[in-house]
């Protein structure tokens, strides 16, 4: 996606101006004069990175020690602004968002709406893992409702460690055909 006009389409049907628009994204500006310019994340061949969308103390450092432990470059985002700023401009491998981001509700997260419509290609790369106050710890189904790949409920955060471990095995296994397949025929 370039630097469109604030009508660029972002999804199926989402564009820019909507996601922009979201009541909690209120000074996002997509237009490139004001918006945060991330510099580009660049790491070497192989090194897996996460963007952290986490801002409660205790949950974030949580997070970071288990992306440490697991060889993760961390990325933290500090606003949703931010957020989505890095991820238009950069691939992470792994994106932990806490649905009360910045003071978001479940119901409507920016960062969550503009990942859901993401064309399957590039959404396949990203493996999104959704902290939640009111779903189960890897509750399959909810995690499918919400367009997520695994679910941590808060009370588990302490354990995320485990959790992501068993969560992104899974998901490779599960993927391993689908992703060989692309790197094959040249599209991943």
């Amino acid at each position: 996606m370039g630097s469109g006009g604030k009508d660029t389409p972002v999804g199926v049907d989402m564009s820019l101006s909507e996601v922009g628009d979201a009541p909690t994204a209120i000074d996002t500006d997509f237009d490139g004069a004001g918006a945060y310019d991330s510099p580009l994340e660049v790491l070497e061949e192989g090194a897996m990175s996460a963007l952290v969308c986490v801002d409660e103390p205790e949950r974030l450092k949580a997070v970071k020690d288990a992306l440490e432990d697991l060889n993760y470059y961390s990325s933290v985002a500090s606003s949703v602004k931010e957020a989505l700023s890095k991820l238009r401009y950069n691939q992470y491998d792994l994106v932990m968002l806490d649905e009360e981001f910045c003071g978001e509700t479940s119901e409507n997260n920016t960062i969550l709406r503009y990942l859901q419509p993401m064309p399957m290609s590039a959404r396949r790369g990203i493996y999104l893992m959704l902290i939640s106050n009111q779903i189960r710890t890897l509750d399959n189904l909810l995690a499918f409702a919400k367009s997520v790949n695994a679910v941590i409920n808060v009370n588990d955060v302490p354990k995320v460690k485990l959790v992501l471990e068993r969560a992104i095995a899974d998901h490779r296994r599960f993927y391993k055909v689908y992703m060989d397949l692309t790197k094959t025929i040249g599209l991943h």
